[in-house]
């Protein structure tokens, strides 16, 4: 019997409690927990400041993974520790529609592009040499496009319908380890998981219901 037909009442918390659990079972994971409704707001602001004053020669930012895990029915944070394998490839550069320019986490491979002599190399950006010096002779600024990485651990569990990973701006980072206390350089990075429930979520007691109150108490 599937819990959709078992007749037992499930909550958003119950929901967010597994999907905190599985995300502990990831290797590097230190802390994970609820985002609040009025941290959402502070990270939307700090995220929309980031953006309007984040040009450099690469181009703008548009987070586009920040966006959509904001906009999702949950918000869930965790903390990494040196030991975590950060997504890959999730950050490209865009000119006029084309990738000019991408992030590569394997060091073999930037060594590789980096002696073709057809890329520069920024750190991890790799940049197409050709296609870069033609934005010199254009309108249109490059755009620095950030997407969100699929959960698909988290997406399994029942009611979530989308489940997706965001690397947040420099100043969200901050804010979500300030909320924390957490000053040690061990602690390198915060990421924020985005669920939704799409067809499930009237099924669903709310974390703002008093019926949920009641269960979780219970």
């Amino acid at each position: 019997m599937s819990v959709f037909d078992s007749g037992m009442q499930f909550s958003e918390q119950d929901v967010v409690e597994k999907a905190i659990s599985i995300l502990y079972n990831r290797k590097g994971i230190e802390k994970a927990f609820l985002i609040t409704e009025y941290d959402r707001k502070e990270i939307i602001g700090l995220e929309e400041k980031d953006e309007q004053n984040s040009s450099c020669c690469f181009g703008k930012k548009n987070n586009v993974g920040m966006k959509q895990a904001l906009g999702s029915d949950l918000l869930i944070s965790y903390i990494t520790n040196r030991d975590y394998e950060w997504p890959e490839n999730n950050l490209k550069i865009v000119h006029r529609g084309e990738v000019i320019g991408e992030d590569v986490t394997d060091a073999a491979e930037i060594e590789r592009l980096k002696k073709s002599g057809k890329y520069r190399i920024f750190g991890n950006i790799v940049i197409d040499r050709k296609k870069f010096k033609n934005v010199k002779y254009s309108f249109s600024a490059p755009m620095i496009v950030i997407d969100a990485k699929p959960c698909p651990e988290v997406e399994k569990l029942a009611f979530v319908s989308e489940a997706m990973i965001a690397s947040p701006s420099k100043l969200t980072d901050e804010y979500i380890k300030s909320k924390l206390g957490i000053k040690n350089k061990d602690h390198i990075g915060s990421f924020l998981v985005g669920l939704n429930f799409g067809p499930y979520k009237n099924s669903l007691c709310s974390l703002e219901s008093d019926a949920c109150s009641d269960l979780i108490q219970s």
